[in-house]
């Protein structure tokens, strides 16, 4: 028997015991949890970007709730106080939906503010996982999780989601976040998940009241500025095409620009040079400015460039541009403001 396989039995045996344990308890019986599943205080106002949204917490009471999404039936028999998030972006909802209190573990990378709109409050959460696309079972049944989220975008997630499902845990699974709707459906089921409809709902609707401002705003909008767009989460330039990028593509259209390169891949001065963007957007990673794009942008021909000239260069951090999260209205908002502001006077 595979260590993996034992801890599964292991875990499978200590769930009963503490089934049967509840049963024969009273309602007075306390199972010794420091945990309180008390709902987390808003530290800032709902509507400031990346903060928590203040509703009443969906009561114990509610549950248990059956959720269908992604093609499974997903039952969660109590408010769960033992939340692990694997991936970014489903980490960073359910951190400001259910608040540090109630998350086990979350990837290391939520800390990091330009990559996260809850960075704050991931510092209070005790286990940060490790980088990378591989999540390891038998360290995420340790933590004794009560509810489990992951979205599989590479083979190492697809493979620990596979493996997770064998156990008796609560399994919710995310696929699908190009979209602004794909976003609001998966903000609303963490939200069913974790007890906190009314909160989901709220950032739900910020998103969209933010993107309606912006389509609005852009209604009477005829150009379409040029514009070419860079990452750096390889800690140099990265070309931004149509088909990659995260949301920033997506992004860039709805706020009135042309992404001028096709495909993407690694930065190259005459490659921005012929593709002359009228704008040029920074998606900044790891909170280091423009730092990493001083190859590019330092190229003398580059300086000779439009968008450069005319310093049309806006930096965002990845939060608000390139991960899909409820927050990508805030990145909406500046990149149509950098692309149209005359758009924006009134």
């Amino acid at each position: 028997m595979t260590r993996f396989r034992r801890l599964i039995l292991i875990f499978g045996l200590t769930a009963a015991a503490t089934v049967l344990v509840a049963g024969c308890g009273g309602d007075d019986d306390d199972t010794g949890s420091a945990d309180t599943g008390a709902p987390p205080t808003a530290t800032a106002p709902a509507t400031q970007a990346g903060a928590a949204p203040s509703p009443t917490a969906t009561p114990a009471s509610a549950f248990p709730v059956t959720i269908q999404h992604e093609g499974r039936s997903v039952t969660i028999k109590e408010r769960p106080k033992r939340i692990v998030a694997l991936s970014h972006d489903v980490a960073d909802i359910a951190l400001r939906l259910a608040g540090p209190e109630r998350v086990a573990a979350l990837p290391a990378s939520n800390g990091t503010p330009s990559l996260a709109a809850g960075a704050a409050m991931a510092g209070s959460v005790a286990t940060k996982l490790p980088p990378g696309t591989n999540p390891e079972p038998e360290q995420i049944l340790s933590l004794k999780p009560d509810l489990v989220l992951i979205t599989t975008r590479h083979g190492g997630e697809q493979d620990a989601a596979k493996l997770l499902e064998q156990v008796n845990v609560p399994l919710l699974i995310f696929a699908h976040w190009g979209k602004p709707e794909e976003i609001a459906e998966n903000v609303r089921v963490i939200g069913k998940a974790v007890g906190e409809v009314e909160k989901a709902e709220q950032l739900v609707k910020e998103m969209e009241a933010g993107m309606e401002r912006v389509k609005k705003a852009l209604a009477g909008v005829q150009t379409k500025p040029r514009v070419v767009a860079f990452s750096d989460q390889a800690n140099r330039p990265f070309l931004i095409g149509k088909s990659g990028g995260g949301i920033t593509p997506a992004l860039i259209a709805m706020a009135g620009g042309e992404l001028v390169a096709d495909q993407g891949g690694p930065a190259q001065t005459e490659r921005v040079v012929a593709l002359n963007p009228d704008v040029i957007v920074i998606i900044d990673v790891w909170g280091k400015g423009l730092e990493n794009y001083r190859s590019i942008l330092d190229a003398p021909a580059v300086q000779a460039l439009p968008a450069v000239k005319n310093n049309r260069i806006i930096v965002l951090p990845a939060w608000q541009a390139f991960l899909p999260t409820d927050q990508v209205w805030v990145g909406l908002e500046a990149l149509a403001k950098a692309l149209h502001p005359e758009a924006f006077r009134s």
